[in-house]
């Protein structure tokens, strides 16, 4: 079963604000922002229409890509012996133009773990990947945490690489057949594996011996291909791997020995720790506590946002594509009004910009009448949730029951250092206690998270949340709401010139049923930028049309 080292070398709204602290510290319109998208997917059912891919059909009489992988593990030993294996350690020597270099291991194990050690002369590069996060440590000594594609990426192909391609459709994994290729040594078929957060990774699997004979990997810009296929017991192997990084030279992995079954400890797979102590727990109670100075900060900045909408089928197609444009105004004590820009690239004008701009004026008017109101409001509902705490007795140490929550639900692994976005950051990944048993629906969506954050630890922000659903979620005993695992969540930060935090982008991924019928898969991104600051009163807003950026409006009625 092919395990190579790869490119890592180189290089119901309250559940989903309370499911991660972090997302508190927005300001609470955003976090408000956020759930909404979750509960509009989780409590509408939704049609798809059609939007075809340009160039992503395969042609009508190749197999299914279910069809190619059920010949590649009966070629290789069988599905059910291949199922066996639960974990599995390869070792392997380096070779660079026929010239030994070194020596190399990896590790993997269900459902979704992977760790390569390559040792040469002047050090090693280990790389590793598990639900919560991909990681590198390089030569140089440094570690760094993976984020977009390539995290993507990495942890797609350790799904694919710990499963042994079997049963990929419970992790969520979608395979497609995209074209037939000529390899040099015959013909192949290519088949996509992809996840809703938009992994991808290509694999190759010949017409005529059925094995497995290349992975491509855009987002890492490595092609590997695996040869010389051998018995290792009930099992082939591949004993010469190739692994081409483009530019950086290929190297050549030759099979020495595999152990299977041993019993590999996850605790193996995680992160290096930092070597010295942090302590997690309290750096999240004062970035909890800077929650209300940024709401407040929050309300003083006017900002454009983005918001892509892609509906995609059950083999990783995108289906369709919506792009809003819209200026948003925070107002105190109430939600921000938004002025929608364009839609699909396209300006708003005519009849529908005036019939836009009227609603919005209306909207601001109605904001000054109810100016006081809104203040009292706010300020009932704010003495309310006071005397609760109090109530509990927790009013003077902790104001915040999430983050207590949080800390109670989750454990924190590898703490450590890191430089992201050109600044020093606290990296550690979240999972739940061992043994935890959760005493309420809530409690029981927060046990399920696995994830990863970046915390400023000079401003006691966080830079970036990485959070998904380990397993999946079941509201009604799922016939009301099932939402499946894989579900994830991605939220950024960016630190303005004055140095306050405000939000840079959100990312939703869902896959879910709802009341049996309606459901599907979504994928849902906000981008915040162009923030200009106001104080935050109806009257400092002027509703001139901002001049959105020309890759927003590159087409015009």
């Amino acid at each position: 079963m092919k395990s190579a080292p790869h490119s890592h070398f180189d290089r119901s709204s309250d559940i989903a604000v309370d499911a991660f602290p972090a997302t508190n510290d927005l300001s609470p319109w955003v976090a408000r922002r956020i759930c909404a998208v979750l509960c509009t997917l989780l409590l509408a059912g939704f049609a798809s229409s059609a939007y075809g891919q340009t160039g992503s059909s395969a042609p009508r009489k190749m197999p299914s890509a279910e069809k190619i992988v059920d010949s590649y593990l009966k070629t290789i030993g069988g599905r059910k012996q291949v199922a066996t294996i639960r974990d599995a350690s390869y070792e392997w020597s380096i070779q660079l133009k026929d010239e030994p270099m070194g020596f190399a291991r990896t590790q993997i194990k269900a459902p979704s773990y992977v760790r390569t050690e390559l040792s040469f002369g002047n050090g090693q590069v280990i790389s590793g990947a598990t639900p919560r996060s991909a990681w590198t440590l390089g030569l140089d000594g440094k570690l760094h945490t993976l984020t977009d594609a390539e995290a993507a990426a990495a942890r797609l192909e350790a799904v694919l690489d710990a499963s042994h391609l079997v049963d990929i459709k419970k992790h969520n994994v979608m395979a497609r057949v995209v074209s037939l290729k000529d390899i040099g040594t015959g013909p192949a078929y290519v088949v996509e594996f992809s996840l809703r957060s938009g992994a991808r990774l290509r694999y190759l699997f010949s017409t005529t011996t059925k094995l497995l004979v290349a992975i491509e990997d855009d987002a890492r810009k490595t092609t590997t291909r695996f040869e010389d296929y051998r018995a290792e017991g009930n099992i082939l192997e591949p004993h010469r791997v190739s692994i081409n990084s483009g530019g950086t030279g290929e190297l050549t992995l030759l099979f020495q020995r595999v152990n299977y079954n041993h019993r590999l400890s996850e605790s193996s797979f995680d992160p290096p720790r930092a070597g010295e102590s942090l302590d997690v727990a309290a750096l999240l109670v004062e970035v909890s506590r800077n929650q209300d100075q940024l709401e407040k900060r929050f309300d003083e900045y006017s900002f454009l946002q983005k918001e892509t909408d892609r509906e995609i089928n059950s083999k990783g197609e995108v289906k369709k594509e919506t792009v809003k444009l819209f200026e948003v105004f925070p107002i105190a004590n109430r939600e921000p009004i938004m002025k929608l820009i364009s839609e699909n690239g396209t300006l708003l004008t005519g009849d529908r910009a005036a019939k836009e701009q009227k609603r919005v004026e209306e909207e601001f008017a109605k904001a000054e009448r109810d100016k006081e109101k809104d203040k009292q409001r706010v300020e009932k509902n704010r003495a309310e949730r006071a005397r609760k705490r109090a109530g509990k007795g927790n009013e003077s140490e902790n104001d915040d029951v999430e983050i207590s929550q949080f800390l109670r639900i989750h454990e924190f692994v590898s703490p450590r250092r890191e430089r992201f976005r050109e600044r020093d950051a606290v990296v550690f990944d979240f999972r739940p206690r061992p043994g935890f048993k959760p005493g309420n629906r809530e409690e029981d969506l927060i046990s399920k998270l696995v994830g990863v954050a970046w915390i400023d630890p000079a401003d006691k922000q966080v830079m970036r949340l990485e959070a998904r659903l380990a397993e999946g979620f079941k509201m009604g005993g799922g016939l009301l709401v099932n939402l499946r695992p894989g579900a994830a969540f991605v939220m950024e930060q960016t630190r303005m010139v004055e140095g306050v935090w405000l939000p840079r982008m959100a990312q939703l991924n869902l896959s879910v049923k709802v009341l049996l019928f309606g459901g599907g898969d979504y994928n849902k991104t906000i981008e915040w930028s162009d923030y200009k600051h106001f104080s935050g009163d109806v009257g400092d807003y002027k509703l001139d049309t901002p001049k959105p950026n020309p890759s927003e409006a590159d087409k015009k009625p």
